[in-house]
């Protein structure tokens, strides 16, 4: 039986959009099929000095694949991608999963779902509630739209709508297709 399972897409090094457009294809080659997208936001980057803003965006998708081996397969996506997680960092992409079926917790080395931080993360949150306001998070039982109110995250996000459409014809925050 599968089960949904949200993602935290990021890029910020080389070519952000392009990270980001090979990652979705390869997830879902990996069986991690994509639902829907949201739009593609541009935000602050939080303790990176200096350049250029981040891309984010959050990825609905299905899969069968059990929480771990969706980690490895983004682990693998971000290695592929030349992200190096040693100092300096060099973000050509991150991916993180959120949340994962109905409300599945999982506390293991290397693997917390959900999220420890994206609740108090705008970056998260805001595309997060564009795809999924009334999910509930798990653990505070709060909905993302509540829990965006909430944020006093001080980094700013801005929407990027364009972007999100050069990437398989999908409309911002809409459903990616069959094709």
């Amino acid at each position: 039986m599968g089960h949904d399972v949200y993602l935290a897409m990021g890029a910020r090094e080389g070519e952000p959009l392009l990270q980001m457009r090979r990652a979705l294809l390869s997830l879902e080659r990996g069986s991690v099929v994509p639902i829907a997208v949201s739009s593609l936001w541009e935000t602050e980057p939080v303790g990176i000095p200096d350049g250029p803003p981040v891309l984010n965006a959050v990825l609905r998708a299905y899969t069968e694949l059990s929480p771990e081996a969706v980690m490895d397969l983004c682990r693998r996506l971000e290695d592929e991608a030349g992200r190096v997680r040693t100092p300096p960092e060099r973000r050509t992409l991150d991916l993180d999963i959120l949340l994962y079926g109905d409300g599945r917790i999982v506390n293991e080395p290397g693997l917390i779902i959900p999220h420890p931080r994206f609740h108090r993360r705008r970056f998260n949150l805001a595309p997060l509630a564009e795809i999924a306001p009334d999910l509930l998070h798990p653990v505070l039982g709060l909905t993302i739209r509540e829990l965006l109110v909430r944020c006093d995250d001080p980094a700013w996000v801005r929407v990027r709508l364009a972007d999100w459409a050069q990437l398989r014809g999908v409309p911002p925050s809409g459903k990616i297709s069959a094709s």
